[in-house]
């Protein structure tokens, strides 16, 4: 009886591990590919093998990542309602990225060159770490707006000038990752903006 609850737990886990595994490499596979833009064999190819690395080093953490907490585990249709939102969430990202390099372009091409370089703290609510990883990473994707620091959900951006970190004061794109990883709704967070390393460390 105790070796039959041993195998269904391993076999249980080895599915969790495995369903981890295509999840990661197809997140990874069609991102790649939307950024790129290059759809031939050869391209096709160098991404699989990439994907496939990164999967293979990093699946860990990824594995630990995708659960609510440290107690509980990942269920599978949850994994895939997960990857769906977060594929849905591409292209509303991809929306961003574009408005703000034709924003930045504006900045950058005007005579006076109007910018007013700053850093802002906020925290988020969410709890998963893959979660607050994206949002850290959907940041620093988005032209203008670089995530210098996270730990613990304490979030030290850097942008180019305030209103190109509009969606973030708002909690717009804390939201929409919100979603993807199915964390609670999001209030506009408190924010703090410093001009300076010396009052960062205040």
């Amino acid at each position: 009886m105790r070796d039959t609850l041993r195998l269904q737990k391993t076999t249980k886990r080895r599915h969790k591990r495995l369903v981890s595994v295509v999840l990661q490499f197809a997140i990874l596979f069609v991102f790649w590919l939307i950024l790129s833009g290059h759809y031939d064999p050869k391209y096709i190819s160098i991404v699989v093998l990439s994907a496939g690395l990164v999967t293979f080093l990093t699946n860990d953490l990824f594995y630990s990542t995708l659960r609510y907490g440290e107690r509980v585990e990942t269920k599978t249709q949850l994994v895939f309602l997960q990857l769906w939102r977060f594929l849905a969430y591409l292209p509303w990202l991809l929306s961003r990225i574009i408005m703000a390099n034709v924003q930045v372009a504006y900045l950058v091409l005007h005579p006076k060159m109007p910018i007013e370089p700053v850093l802002f703290l906020f925290r988020t609510q969410m709890r998963k770490g893959i979660a607050q990883v994206t949002l850290a990473n959907s940041i620093t994707l988005t032209p203008g707006t670089v995530t210098v620091d996270l730990e613990n959900g304490k979030y030290i951006i850097h942008t180019l000038k305030p209103p190109l970190a509009q969606e973030l004061v708002e909690a717009k794109m804390q939201n929409k990752v919100a979603k993807v990883y199915l964390e609670k709704k999001e209030l506009p967070p408190d924010i703090r903006w410093v001009y300076s390393l010396e009052e960062l460390k205040q």
